[in-house]
């Protein structure tokens, strides 16, 4: 894997011309922490400088997650407000927010909750497992949804998007309800999710690397006027929020030791 950085939370793996990327926090149903999301940023980069690589399927280790969001108890003895932001108040995780226009795949296996919808909303093409589930955790531990949700809106109508949110975790959005809507384009048993995402990634693969970016980086802008400018306001919102950190830091660490995982 010549180019590929040393990850201790992610797997890596070259297959030709695609690279997968595993989501390798299963004991924390694949929440990031500031370790991962650091790997996963030179990740990105170091797959977007390999021409050999065309295309990516990024997932989650094992079954119950493919990603939580952020991981709580990192994230406040860090003292910090996310650790997917970069110095800038920028969201900093994925592909498309490193800069990097080569097509990825999503393949969701098990939860898909709060922060762990970047990964679907920046993906080009996103397929599930049978027992996936898409909700949002944002609300139950008294946080606004600033970013996931706009991304979302590119995915989901604006109805599905606003309950699932403002309801929080408990409407879920099961497999079958995220193929008639469109989320995913299909899926999968828990068995071929991988192997069936690899496959489709490797077809992509196949065309011209110059013709790839240039497809995804144009669709991209378009997607981006949209939400961009709303993005941007959710976090400056974010930042200026008065609510009490230390009330948010207890609710987050009684939601972690729930049922929650992540944000």
């Amino acid at each position: 894997m010549s180019g590929l950085p040393r990850t201790t939370t992610l797997g890596l793996a070259r297959h030709d011309r695609v690279l997968l990327v595993t989501l390798d926090r299963p004991h924390r149903l694949n929440a990031y922490d500031r370790t991962m999301v650091d790997e996963l940023r030179r990740t990105w980069q170091a797959f977007g400088a390999d021409d050999g690589l065309h295309a990516a399927v990024v997932t989650g280790a094992g079954e119950r997650g493919f990603c939580t969001g952020f991981d709580v108890d990192d994230t406040l003895d860090a003292g910090v407000t996310s650790p997917s932001l970069d110095h800038a108040g920028r969201v900093a995780l994925t592909a498309r927010d490193m800069g990097v226009f080569k097509p990825v795949v999503a393949a969701v296996n098990g939860h898909c909750c709060a922060g762990g919808w970047h990964f679907v909303n920046d993906a080009d093409v996103v397929l599930c497992a049978a027992h996936a589930t898409f909700f949002d955790t944002h609300h139950d531990v008294g946080l606004a949804n600033p970013v996931e949700a706009v991304g979302a809106l590119s995915r989901l109508p604006l109805g599905e998007v606003m309950r699932m949110v403002l309801t929080g975790r408990s409407y879920r959005i099961d497999a079958r309800r995220a193929h008639e809507l469109g989320l995913v384009t299909e899926v999968t048993s828990a068995e071929e999710l991988t192997g069936r995402a690899l496959a489709i990634a490797a077809d992509i693969a196949r065309h011209p690397l110059d013709v790839l970016t240039t497809t995804v980086e144009t669709v991209w802008t378009a997607v981006q006027a949209q939400r961009g400018a709303a993005e941007a306001f959710g976090l400056a919102m974010l930042a200026r929020s008065d609510a009490s950190a230390q009330h948010r830091g207890a609710t987050m660490r009684e939601f972690r030791h729930g049922d929650g995982g992540g944000r």
